[in-house]
């Protein structure tokens, strides 16, 4: 998604991936301030769809990842 003030696409780099012993990772991404900004956006929008449609985030989550099989 690329916000007004943001036409050209935004890049998000994965920086460092460090494995946990549970099978959890953690995870830190590289990003211009501006990128940041926008993603930022994006999942305040996310949250406020979702509580607007009454609709709990992870089953947003859930469904998307259903819908790609």
């Amino acid at each position: 998604m690329n916000t007004p003030e943001h036409k050209e696409p935004f890049y998000i780099g994965v920086d460092i991936v460090e494995e946990h012993e549970d099978g959890g990772a953690t995870y830190s991404f590289l990003m211009d301030d501006k990128t940041s900004e926008d993603v930022k956006g994006i999942g305040l929008e996310f949250i406020l769809y979702c509580g607007i449609a009454g609709v709990d985030i992870q089953d947003v989550f859930d469904w998307i990842l259903k819908e790609k099989d």
